[in-house]
């Protein structure tokens, strides 16, 4: 038997979150400052979490320092126990009302801005001890964020990549043809994208999952007929498709709140089972699955009323 003695106090959550923030910034000024203390409250901090876990944690050299290999694996460890006891406390606090309390909602470009106003004033009526706080950000950042606990859950479009979430799809919302009222009319006859000319189809930036989503959908395979400028906002691909005399694909949401109408785009439904998946994504070690769920169902209602 090893008679080395180990050190059973636990680590302060401050401290592990001190840690945290010195990864995430790389310095120990903006780590002090996010976490509202000073560079020596921090520093001492650290140095004290490296003598009770009995490891290096950084390898200093004058105002300079490295995290160890270790280090790193410390800090994704502490992350992981912030995130679950920050879980517990508000599983706590919600004593078995579980439709209380708050939630950081995330949710991607192209749905937030016609979905959310509908939201809040439909959990305002059905959940109104549930408050939400929205976050908007793109499909890839959002998952970031929800990983490292910054939201608890997120309205996306799916298919979802590299998705090792919880899961509920809430609805469909199905995918229009919009444009140059010619270019339109010619696809519609022949159902042919090869009846388009080169560069006449427009698309959001890659960053944006909307365009993967509506070249699945749509079957749109010939690169060719893609024009090389990509939008940023659905804002931008109406504009910039009605200036051009080209076509794009709207979500049927944002069409029904108006976009590319006050453009004059020509827009008409695509033919067949054409659309994209609306689901609400969670961490699988939440202990908030109960409110998740009721906040889905109010979602699925703000989208069927949006029919």
């Amino acid at each position: 038997m090893s008679n080395k003695t180990f050190n059973n106090k636990l680590p302060n959550l401050k401290h592990l979150s001190y840690l945290v923030a010195l990864d995430k910034y790389q310095h120990f000024n903006k780590a002090a400052e996010a976490c509202f203390i000073s560079q020596s409250t921090l520093s001492s901090a650290i140095v004290k979490l490296e003598q009770q876990l009995s490891c290096q944690l950084l390898e200093r050299e004058h105002k300079r320092f490295i995290f160890t290999s270790h280090g790193k694996q410390v800090v994704a460890l502490a992350q992981k126990l912030i995130l679950h006891a920050n879980e517990f406390t508000v599983f706590s606090q919600q004593q078995g009302g579980h439709n209380s309390g708050s939630i950081n909602l995330g949710c991607i470009p192209t749905i937030a801005p016609f979905l959310l106003t509908d939201l809040v004033q439909a959990c305002q009526k059905s959940l109104p001890n549930l408050e939400l706080y929205l976050r908007e950000d793109t499909t890839e950042n959002l998952l970031a964020q929800l990983e490292q606990g910054e939201i608890d859950c997120a309205i996306m479009a799916f298919p979802i990549q590299k998705n090792n979430f919880f899961s509920k799809i809430l609805g469909q919302d199905d995918f229009y043809i919009a444009g140059d009222k010619a270019l339109v009319n010619r696809f519609q006859a022949s159902l042919d994208y090869q009846s388009l000319p080169e560069k006449s189809v427009f698309l959001l930036n890659k960053e944006h999952c909307l365009t993967e989503h509506a070249v699945s959908a749509c079957k749109l395979a010939d690169a060719s007929l893609i024009n090389s400028f990509s939008a940023s906002s659905l804002a931008t691909l109406v504009q910039m498709t009605a200036f051009h005399h080209g076509v794009t694909f709207l979500p049927k949401m944002a069409v029904d709140k108006g976009v590319g109408k006050l453009e004059g785009l020509f827009i008409k439904p695509m033919q067949g089972e054409v659309y994209r998946e609306i689901g609400i994504i969670w961490r699988k070690t939440s202990m908030r699955e109960a409110t998740f769920i009721s906040l889905a169902d109010v979602i699925s209602q703000a989208l069927l009323s949006n029919r």
